[in-house]
């Protein structure tokens, strides 16, 4: 498996529900504009060098995630436990075809957080169900509510930061992730606290 970068040029491995979704890119009444998810993409990737990553096996496409500038994300100004950190990017979505692959999310996971990591990024940032229901447990991302499951970020390095209701914005410090090669004998060597993990 490897992941690669989702620019103008690799959007085409999104499923058509992804491709054109504006959800995130607009407030509560907005209307929506035809332009407006390809507008967005483009600013993303002016910014960061990428929209998102997806995560793929030989040529099939296994799952991607979305992650913009919190500038760049207006509906997070709208949502209980919001705004987001304006020094933060944000994981605005997930879309795996098994959706309790959970390995997959997490092995995307941290190829976003290395990925933002060696941008200088300072923090990521994600909107995630307060409780997750208990057939939820092996899911990332809960796709008919637009949010993450907090347990399985917290289990990756994220601390909830706010929550508002049912809604909790959680965020985990890049800076605080230690660069170690996957399977190295460096890593092995590395006593590290709770919540680093090799990017």
């Amino acid at each position: 498996m490897r992941t690669v970068d989702l620019t103008a040029a690799s959007r085409d491995l999104l499923a058509p529900c992804c491709a054109g979704c504006a959800w995130w890119l607009t407030r509560r009444d907005d209307t929506r504009d035809a332009g407006l998810r390809r507008a967005w993409e483009r600013e993303a990737e002016a910014e960061t060098g990428f929209f998102g990553r997806a995560l793929v096996d030989g040529d099939a496409v296994i799952g991607w995630m979305h992650v913009a500038a919190a500038r760049l994300v207006p509906r997070a100004r709208c949502l209980p436990a919001g705004p987001p950190s304006p020094d933060a990017h944000l994981l605005t979505c997930a879309y795996f075809y098994d959706e309790e692959y959970l390995h997959g999310f997490r092995l995307l996971l941290h190829e976003v957080e290395a990925a933002l990591k060696q941008r200088q990024v300072p923090a990521l940032e994600a909107f995630a169900l307060s409780r997750t229901p208990e057939g939820d447990a092996f899911r990332g991302y809960l796709r008919a509510l637009n949010l993450f499951n907090a347990d399985v970020l917290e289990g990756d390095g994220f601390q909830r930061v706010q929550c508002k209701g049912d809604v909790a914005r959680l965020r985990i410090d890049l800076a605080a992730l230690v660069e170690a090669p996957r399977r190295s004998v460096a890593w092995r060597r590395v006593t590290a606290p709770a919540g680093t993990q090799p990017v």
